[in-house]
């Protein structure tokens, strides 16, 4: 093999390592703009979240005009969303112990 044969495989090498690497780019870039509308999306029920706690009276309004348009149904959703919380206080304590073992074995 000669020094132009080498270089010529180089050459193509390179060429196939630069396409490789735009296709990269693009797939990168695709999967990034996903997840930064993510991104906006948890920021925006962020500012909501924050909002309703600023403002408690909003809450207790919506829920009684649930309860006094739909009992029945908000009895449901009550203890749906008590068994939702108790669930996540749950998994909070179990992440909390979780996360306390990793830290101490490191």
């Amino acid at each position: 093999m000669n020094a132009r044969t080498s270089l010529i495989r180089l050459a193509e090498r390179r060429a196939q390592l630069q396409q490789r690497a735009s296709a990269e780019r693009e797939s990168l870039a695709a999967v990034m703009a996903r997840s930064d509308e993510a991104a906006l999306l948890l920021q925006r029920l962020r500012r909501m979240i924050d909002e309703l706690r600023n403002r408690p009276w909003i809450v207790a309004g919506g829920v009684a005009l649930l309860v006094a348009l739909r009992p029945k149904r908000a009895l449901g959703w009550l203890l749906k969303g008590w068994s939702a919380w108790r669930m996540y206080r749950g998994a909070q304590r179990w992440w909390k112990r979780f996360a306390g073992r990793n830290l101490d074995a490191a």
